[in-house]
């Protein structure tokens, strides 16, 4: 038998893989995929440009619609890797991160009462806060890209790793639309 903090700590980093492949999918829909792209534009591209000009116009839509693109690619990868690897404590921290990271990025964009435990979670960030998600909407947009927590952004930022994959892509032909087109 496992001890809990084992559990606990398999538990945090599924929790942490899926806030980094947030981030890479987010950069996907930011810098690469581009409108008119055929399949996935108007579920993807469209939605994720219309947010960048209005970062608000998401909170409107049902808890269903605003997810829904997320869980169908969450229950892909879950499904992928519980054939490939099978059922583990870091699974299903991974599963439970990709179910709720759309709704983190939702509570990022509303006020969370002081006093709540979801707002504690923010302050050590467990899930990502308000101010540290807007940092990726204020600025050139060319970072915070993981949507999950705040731990992964500065290591991630700092080490330069969108703008290395950028290049990786530039380098074999590929130009980058850096959420232009």
């Amino acid at each position: 038998m496992m001890d809990p903090f084992s559990i606990a700590a398999q538990l945090l980093l599924g929790w942490l893989i899926a806030d980094l492949l947030s981030g890479f999918f987010h950069w996907l829909e930011d810098r690469v995929l581009w409108i008119g792209m055929p399949l996935i534009s108007r579920a993807i591209v469209e939605p994720n440009r219309l947010h960048h000009r209005d970062p608000d116009a998401f909170l409107a839509q049902s808890l269903f619609a605003r997810n829904s693109t997320t869980w169908t690619a969450v229950a892909a990868i879950a499904l992928l890797w519980l054939w490939l690897a099978g059922f583990g404590w870091v699974w299903l921290g991974a599963l439970a991160g990709g179910l709720a990271v759309t709704e983190v990025h939702v509570r990022a964009h509303r006020r969370v009462p002081r006093s709540s435990i979801y707002r504690a979670l923010m302050d050590i960030g467990i899930v990502q806060s308000t101010p540290h998600h807007w940092g990726h909407h204020t600025a050139a947009m060319d970072g915070r890209y993981c949507v999950l927590t705040g731990w992964l952004n500065p290591i991630l930022d700092r080490a330069r790793l969108w703008t290395r994959l950028e290049r990786a892509l530039e380098a074999i032909g590929f130009t980058p639309n850096r959420g232009a087109a």
